[in-house]
């Protein structure tokens, strides 16, 4: 694989740099003003950005798009609206921080986010940052940030949309846009639902003897979910005002892992999130506060012990308040001086039913995040510099105990373009993750409290290249990059005794990688993305990492017709995902096999504003098993009609 990755480079970048002598190149190479940055926000940063907007398949996702950005691990337990969450570069499904815009969708004790319940449309474009964040999100984050870029309105319209597909899926949405003056407003609403039917492999729990597989069906794990979401934009003589709100709900049954099959188990979850933020331009100086809050409420009913510890008939919700100020200051015409202060409340009220009575915790966090850029040009080289620093300070108080950490991190990132269309980039940096109110004082039953825990950290080095321009017709993007992660303290579930577990410090991870992305067009015709992402584990005692697959690859292909006659757009695509093998368990004894899944999907656009979708997931039903063992629905298809009206 890292031959094949150095065969590419060497190929590029000769082949780009003969195109003409260099002065004609760089007259007809066209790039963005720091070459070849992947994202807006930071180009010192490993960051990926993907449009939200533009697609063909007719069962778009969040986690579809995020299979197209390097570094990225998408595990789902099981089909349509089944618990979906994002591992970037070997790191914690817990090290990964989610925002929507500037702020935290999430705070430290709600866990990884179900990326399942969160409506592609409700974006404009998928952020990710693999490893150390750019310092305007003031987060610590070991693994690194996803980032959902809400949806605004360009110019005033309204879609309606259905889908259909396979094991019962179904969903309907309505979107409107409404731009007048100096206002603009985006809001999307929608159902969907699933009955989960499909077919799987049993293997009894037996994952070395063959004998006793058999085909189920499976059972237990249909879903009604709903969303809604809003965006709204006001500008100002000197600057914007920007409101967002995001619902979404989701409930259903709780199918358990397969072997062990959960036929009674139900569980809701709803989240409501909104933020307000104005942002003041003076100048080259920008001033930002946001103030902003939500609820999150879980509730499980397993009254027959069929999943977790026991019966449960739990109904906890997570309420959360949050303030931040940030500023941008142009100190000099090479220095920039960016900081960020942030406070959150988080207010933790579980209750079991059915359990011992469980006392509310309320965990408050100060942060704050300093950082200097310096850039500028030296001859025709770019250059870029930028170390921050954050510190971090969390009380956590529940009954009469209380418990501060505090928390320093930092990051240094560097980049080095020497033309318009290539760059080299760099950065160290220093995340941690305090331990959730959970992990600190447990459920009053099966979860045993373990007040004494040290919070997670992890530091990472990245260095990498980005090759980006326009030759006549061909214009392409290529990233490469080589990373390392040591995580220390890592926090894990042990068993106390039969029926109860506690959390505690216990691991150490490392992991080295290579990931690259390439996307681009040729006219106006074809279009690709291709990333890979191969990297190696080791726990400290020469096991691997459990559920770290070693190699993921990712090919999308689109053909376009463009306009012909009343048809504005015909367009197909072939997507091939491949996954290698990865262990379950931490002892390395259970091995989940690898994989190689192949998607194809058309789109036809109408003059009259008709679209219709159809698409064919794992053609060949591959099938196979995800997130601990879950097994997937295997060969799916969906089928989506769309009208959309635009006004003048």
């Amino acid at each position: 694989m890292f031959r094949l990755l150095l065969t590419l480079v060497v190929f590029l970048l000769p082949a780009l740099a003969r195109a003409q002598d260099e002065d004609a190149y760089e007259a007809i190479v066209e790039v963005e003003a720091m070459a070849a940055a992947t994202n807006d926000v930071d180009a010192t940063a490993s960051g990926t950005e993907i449009d939200a907007t533009r697609s063909i398949a007719a069962d778009e996702s969040v986690q579809q798009l995020l299979l197209r950005i390097p570094g990225t691990h998408v595990a789902r337990s099981g089909g349509p609206g089944a618990f979906t969450t994002l591992s970037l570069r070997g790191a914690e499904f817990a090290h990964t921080t989610v925002m929507l815009g500037d702020v935290p969708l999430a705070g430290p004790d709600a866990g990884p986010v179900d990326l399942s319940l969160l409506p592609v449309g409700a974006f404009s474009r998928l952020e990710v940052y693999r490893g150390g964040a750019p310092a305007w999100f003031d987060t610590g984050a070991i693994g690194g940030v996803l980032r959902l870029v809400p949806r605004t309105a360009e110019l005033s319209r309204v879609t309606a949309g259905t889908t259909a597909g396979s094991f019962g899926t179904w969903g309907a949405d309505v979107s409107a846009d409404l731009v007048h003056r100096d206002t603009d407003v985006a809001a999307v609403v929608g159902m969907d639902g699933s009955d989960g039917d499909y077919r799987y492999v049993d293997d009894n729990a037996t994952a070395f003897d063959p004998n006793d597989d058999r085909q189920r069906t499976r059972q237990n794990a249909d879903t009604l979910g709903a969303h809604g979401a809003v965006s709204l934009r006001h500008r100002t003589r000197n600057g914007r005002v920007h409101a967002v709100a995001l619902a979404s709900s989701r409930r259903g049954g709780e199918p358990g892992a397969g072997a062990t099959r959960a036929l009674h188990a139900r569980r809701q979850v709803a989240r409501v999130f909104g933020a307000t933020a104005y942002t003041h331009h003076a100048g080259d100086h920008r001033l930002q506060l946001v103030v902003g809050g939500g609820e999150e409420r879980r509730q499980l009913d397993d009254r027959r012990g069929e999943v977790g510890f026991g019966q449960e008939l739990t109904d906890d919700r997570i309420d959360a308040a949050f303030v931040r100020a940030a500023a941008r200051i142009a100190a000099a015409r090479f220095l920039t001086i960016s900081t960020v202060l942030q406070t959150r409340v988080d207010a933790y009220r579980p209750e079991d039913a059915l359990g011992p009575e469980q006392a509310n915790a309320m965990r408050t966090t100060a942060s704050g995040t300093l950082e200097a850029r310096l850039a500028g040009k030296l001859g025709r080289t770019l250059f870029e510099l930028r170390p921050s620093a954050r510190l971090e300070r969390s009380r956590t108080d529940i009954e009469a105990q209380s418990d501060g950490v505090t928390s320093p991190t930092m990051r240094l990132g560097a980049l080095v373009a020497p033309r318009s269309w290539i760059a080299f980039s760099a950065s160290v940096s220093r995340g941690r993750r305090v331990p959730t109110l959970l992990e600190l004082f447990g459920d009053r039953g099966a979860l045993v409290a373990s007040p004494s825990l040290r919070p997670e950290t992890g530091r990472t080095i990245d260095a990498g290249v980005v090759v980006r321009g326009r030759v006549g017709m061909l214009a392409s993007s290529l990233e490469l990059r080589a990373f390392a992660l040591r995580a220390e303290d890592l926090i894990r579930w042990v068993p106390t005794s039969q029926y109860t577990a506690a959390a505690r410090n216990v691991d150490e991870a490392r992991v080295r990688g290579f990931e690259s992305g390439t996307r681009g067009r040729l006219g106006t015709h074809l279009e690709w993305s291709a990333v890979v992402t191969a990297m190696r584990t080791d726990d400290g005692g020469g096991r691997e990492l459990n559920w770290r697959p070693r190699v993921h690859a990712h090919v999308q292909p689109e053909v376009h017709t463009r306009r012909f006659g009343n048809v504005r757009d015909l367009a197909f695509f072939a997507a091939l995902h491949h996954r290698a093998g990865f262990y379950n368990d931490p002892a390395n004894f259970v091995r989940v096999e690898p994989g190689t899944w192949i998607d194809v999907g058309a789109r036809l656009d109408l003059d009259l504003g008709l679209s219709f979708a159809f698409t064919a997931r794992d053609v060949f039903d591959q099938r196979g098993r995800d997130f601990v063992g879950y097994p997937l629905p295997g060969r799916r298809f969906a089928a989506r009609l769309q009208y959309q009206k635009d006004f003048d």
